[in-house]
């Protein structure tokens, strides 16, 4: 055998891996393992225990398919349902629907889950960052109902509130009457100069109150321990809301601009900012001490969460 001759069974090998290769002499071998093969089939296929065996996964695939679309097609509405629905709209607007109420929300849910099937059936969701970032949103909300702390002991109580003391500094807080000018009646300079003749008026009386000197103001004449936030809520972020918890008490001062027009101001007291005890604000310590406890418990549930993924990133696995 010269080295230009390959073995039979590489011819062989060949015609198995390359079938359109295979040489003129493996043909009768090729047709007798077919012929074989064929026989074998053929016997089994007569084998009653085969045609049991054919039947019972048709069987089985016919009932589940069936199953699926009774299932597909099927909306349960019972007194779970029911109460869910209920719930929910008492937790969105504070009280119990009525029978009315409950049989439109009962109509609104199975459209929703009628519109929601078909739409998963089209692979609506699919590569949707609505509906991706929905679906992450409520399974964190699942995972918060998880982790509900234990009521903290009185030491563990205390510790929290001194680590976070600055938290539960009450803010410096204003009382005050005011003379209010609008800038509707004539103009914002005519304002001024009506603000600025009142105030010289007011400044050596004894008048501790008096809006009779002004125009009517929308809100309320007399104000009580306002805090920096509240001027802002009430009067926006203006010349008055910013001077306010820093006047002095016992005169007139102004006049203070505010995007409602202008105003003399006579504070009554004032309070600095304080500390509270503990017993002061017990009840938002307690709460803050839960969602402190209940942050750690959900980083904790995370990442054993995330501990069974595998990251594949550009640069490697992480």
């Amino acid at each position: 055998m010269s080295g230009t001759e390959a073995p039979s069974d590489v011819f062989a090998l060949q015609g198995e891996l390359h079938p359109g290769r295979v040489r003129d002499g493996d043909a009768p071998r090729r047709r007798r393992f077919l012929s074989t093969l064929s026989r074998v089939i053929a016997a089994a296929l007569r084998e009653p225990i085969v045609h049991f065996l054919v039947a019972g996964l048709l069987l089985v695939l016919a009932n589940g398919y069936v199953r699926s679309q009774s299932e597909r097609y099927m909306i349960k509405l019972g007194p779970p349902e029911i109460k869910r629905i209920a719930l929910t709209y008492q937790q969105q607007f504070g009280s119990s629907p009525d029978d009315r109420q409950l049989a439109t929300l009962a109509d609104r849910y199975v459209q929703d889950e009628i519109f929601v099937r078909e739409g998963l059936a089209l692979g609506l969701d699919q590569g949707d960052e609505i509906v991706r970032r929905r679906i992450a949103q409520k399974f964190d909300f699942l995972q918060q109902d998880l982790s509900v702390p234990d009521a903290p002991t009185e030491a563990q109580l205390r510790t929290f509130f001194v680590a976070h003391r600055s938290s539960y500094l009450t803010p410096a807080r204003v009382s005050f009457t005011q003379v209010y000018f609008s800038p509707d009646r004539d103009g914002d300079e005519a304002a001024l100069r009506r603000a600025q003749e009142a105030f010289a008026a007011l400044r050596g009386s004894a008048l501790e109150r008096a809006p009779h000197l002004g125009d009517a103001f929308p809100g309320q004449i007399d104000n009580t321990a306002l805090s920096q936030d509240d001027l802002v809520r009430v009067f926006g972020d203006s010349e008055l809301a910013g001077a306010a918890t820093e006047l002095p008490a016992g005169s007139w001062l102004g006049p203070y601009r505010s995007g409602y027009g202008y105003h003399l101001v006579y504070v009554t007291e004032r309070r600095a900012p304080s500390t509270p005890d503990l017993d002061e604000v017990r009840g938002q310590v307690l709460k803050d001490y839960a969602d402190a406890v209940r942050r750690v418990q959900n980083a904790k549930a995370f990442d054993a969460l995330r501990a069974k993924y595998r990251i594949v990133r550009p640069g490697g696995e992480r």
